[in-house]
């Protein structure tokens, strides 16, 4: 082989999010698993799947505030936030539990203290690592068809309320996803030497996630 062949072969751009998947599958693995375990549970109560939403609310509300603090990751989620999703489903779960307080831990029945717990978490500190980030909040929307027919078997949900965070692109999920994917790599090809900081701002997304569904259970 020419040294301008083997030049031309290393200088060809990886696929980001392919060296994404396979550098965080443990995390991914281990995240996916907790959450399987309570949202996929036949015991599911409505006590306890309001206790997910608020982890989320807080876990996503601290990261996207931790993304829009640079230019470029702000520009990439517009329109992407899924606050209003949360929002939503969390008021709908509160209508419906009127006896909130009583049934669900102390824990997860103050937002203001959830939320203050995972800020002191979240720091980014540069794009690429918000970029990372944003890799895992992007691909956790795959998955959101599947989860709403799992969770809407309970009788306390259907599939018109309650379930908007985890189906927030409808069918459109496939083909945002794909437009996130072409501006990471874009991303990355103009910022090559980024790899390792993409790769923990993903790893951060993970590990954020994971933290704020600790001690929930069945």
């Amino acid at each position: 082989m020419s040294t301008s062949n083997m030049t031309s072969i290393q200088a060809t751009p990886i696929s980001i999010g392919h060296f994404l998947k396979t550098g965080t599958q443990g995390l991914h693995r281990e995240v996916e698993g907790t959450l399987s375990k309570i949202l996929f549970h036949r015991d599911l109560t409505a006590q306890v799947y309001l206790q997910v939403l608020m982890a989320m609310q807080a876990a996503y509300a601290s990261m996207e505030r931790a993304m829009l603090s640079f230019p470029e990751s702000k520009a990439a989620y517009k329109n992407r936030s899924k606050q209003a999703f949360i929002n939503k489903d969390i008021a709908y779960m509160e209508q419906a539990l009127l006896d909130l307080k009583r049934d669900i831990s102390t824990r997860a029945s103050n937002k203001d203290d959830l939320t203050h717990h995972v800020k002191s978490n979240v720091e980014l500190h540069s794009t690429a690592q918000a970029m990372g980030m944003m890799y895992v909040l992007e691909g956790a929307t795959l998955g959101g068809e599947h989860i709403q027919a799992r969770l809407t078997r309970h009788d306390w949900l259907d599939t018109q309320h309650g379930v908007a965070f985890f189906n927030s692109y409808q069918e459109q999920r496939m083909v945002r996803w794909g437009e996130f994917l072409t501006v990471l790599q874009q991303y990355y090809e103009r910022n090559p030497d980024d790899c390792d900081e993409i790769r923990q701002g993903a790893e951060l997304a993970f590990e954020c996630i994971h933290d704020c569904l600790e001690g929930i259970s069945l």
